[in-house]
């Protein structure tokens, strides 16, 4: 089972972990660290892990669309709003999106690359949370 995990890390810098996310998403391009995303403040890690995007990631990895227009249709939204989160999701490393042609028609293909994501937080650590 592949799991990626949104840790918090006292040590983190919020500068540095805000910035590797942003470029992350903007990019499309994978996060600098393997199967894993940290910062110290748990604010900017929620702000990245949404509950609509950790859904999205849900229904790809249980319901397999063969579209980010069958996403849209099974998570109800707007194509616009779906196919920017979906982008996220990419660009964070959770997801692929497979170039495909069908028909004579392209479409992107959203394939969850996790069975799993985990939201740690130490409660041993002896730094309170940064909120």
């Amino acid at each position: 089972m592949k799991t990626f995990t949104f840790r918090y890390d006292p040590n983190a810098t919020y500068k540095k972990a805000m910035s590797q996310m942003l470029k992350a998403a903007k990019s499309g391009k994978k996060h600098v660290e393997k199967d894993e995303l940290r910062s110290a403040s748990l604010k900017a890690l929620l702000t990245v892990a949404t509950e609509n995007r950790l859904q999205l990631f849900r229904l790809i990895h249980e319901n397999h669309p063969e579209s980010v227009y069958d996403l849209a249709k099974l998570f109800d939204g707007d194509l616009g709003y779906i196919s920017k989160e979906v982008r996220i999701l990419e660009g964070l490393g959770l997801i692929k999106l497979k170039k495909e042609t069908v028909n004579g028609r392209d479409r992107l293909k959203p394939l969850a690359l996790y069975d799993r994501i985990v939201v740690d937080f130490d409660l041993a650590q002896k730094t309170v949370a940064n909120f």
